[in-house]
């Protein structure tokens, strides 16, 4: 139910006002349902959320058994506590010279200004696809990888019963409003997976929900009978296919974006960009900054400084030096031209959005992520 928080953080941002971008932080940072009402903190069950708080506190929409409210917040700043051992969050951290990254871009949104720019449009789309594509994606991933650690261990009952962890790094990417059958997409990666299928022409068995699905499964499957080498390659999957979307939606945008595309939210425009190209801008630096650790340190620097929150206009180097950049890397993560696709609409695929080739021949391609930190200094000076 922490997609709860999310649906209401996507609401208040949408109120484009300062009133709404302060309520939708302090979702993020305590929680959602609500405050404690007076009757709330006079409960006696110790394991209700109000129990001992104050009616300026957090009711919560996804309570833990302990009575705790788990909050967005949590899950960014959760890295140094429980993932410095894992194989994704290290690289992020590394990158980022930063172990709360996501805390840091989410908070510092906020109060983000830009001259050149719609200011609240940027707030609005950093803050909230920030808590879902940086934080709650990455903490996704804690709980596969924490999962296979209690399998190598040799107690797979050690999260409070067999593959609890498991399980809950798949309720956190779907939701809790997915549905049985998933036919609600809802506001976590699930949704993000859907959309982004829609866009770029790679809906069906082979889209980015259904292959994560078959390998959460398998994985689950696996660990109930120890077979922990087998769950680290389809945690791998698992990556990859929830890094897919991340893709997709940086390549949207950086067309979007683009004042020398025909028929994008910037088309024409110089400085001062209005709230539909700012709007676009800032999807596409946040989508961005998902996945820059990924990155070869070359493609890194030239995405970073294409879509930076802070640079004087988006798309300065154009669309296809952008998309050249990211598919050079697509083999060190992973993934495949066609698992990306190309951006369209109704069958047709926009201009200069079409499908790459595999493999994509680049002298830095196959340079590892984990080694890709050539470009973090200058990064971090254009994070915000």
């Amino acid at each position: 139910m922490i997609d709860l928080d999310m649906e209401e953080i996507v609401t208040e941002v949408g109120r484009a006002t300062d009133a709404g971008i302060t309520e939708a932080i302090r979702i993020y940072t305590s929680g959602g349902g609500g405050l404690c009402s007076s009757s709330d903190i006079l409960t006696t069950v110790t394991t209700d959320s109000c129990y001992g708080h104050a009616i300026t506190d957090s009711k919560g929409n996804s309570v833990k058994g302990s009575g705790a409210v788990r909050t967005i917040k949590g899950f960014a700043t959760a890295g140094d506590a429980k993932m410095t051992a894992w194989t994704t969050f290290p690289i992020y951290k590394a990158y980022y010279n930063d172990a709360n990254y996501a805390d840091t871009f989410i908070t510092a949104a906020a109060t983000h200004t830009n001259a050149n720019a719609d200011d609240m449009n940027f707030r609005s789309q950093m803050i909230k696809k920030g808590a879902a594509y940086m934080a709650v994606w990455q903490y996704v991933l804690h709980e596969f990888e924490d999962a296979i650690a209690d399998c190598t261990g040799g107690d797979v009952t050690a999260n409070d019963d067999s593959v609890h962890a498991w399980d809950e790094g798949w309720a956190f990417y779907a939701g809790s409003k997915t549905g049985t059958d998933g036919a609600v997409t809802g506001d976590l990666l699930y949704g993000l997976a859907a959309s982004r299928a829609s866009n770029f022409g790679t809906t069906g068995a082979s889209d980015a929900n259904s292959l994560a699905l078959a390998a959460a499964n398998a994985g689950r499957d696996l660990i109930t009978t120890a077979t922990c080498t087998g769950a680290t390659a389809e945690l791998k999957t698992l990556t990859e296919q929830m890094t897919i979307p991340l893709i997709q939606g940086t390549l949207k945008y950086a067309w979007e974006s683009d004042p020398a595309q025909t028929g994008s939210a910037c088309t024409g425009q110089t400085a001062p960009f209005d709230a539909s190209c700012s709007k676009a801008w800032a999807e596409g630096w946040t989508f961005a900054s998902a996945i820059l650790p990924q990155l070869s340190a070359s493609a890194a620097a030239i995405v970073t400084t294409n879509l930076a929150a802070s640079a004087a206009a988006p798309m300065a180097g154009g669309l296809a030096a952008v998309k050249l950049a990211i598919e050079s890397s697509y083999p060190a993560m992973g993934v495949t031209c066609d698992g990306v696709g190309e951006y369209q609409s109704s069958g047709v695929v926009f201009a200069g959005a079409g499908k790459c080739m595999d493999p994509v021949a680049s002298s830095d391609a196959a340079t590892a992520p984990a080694l890709a930190f050539g470009a973090a200094v200058a990064a971090a000076a254009l994070f915000l």
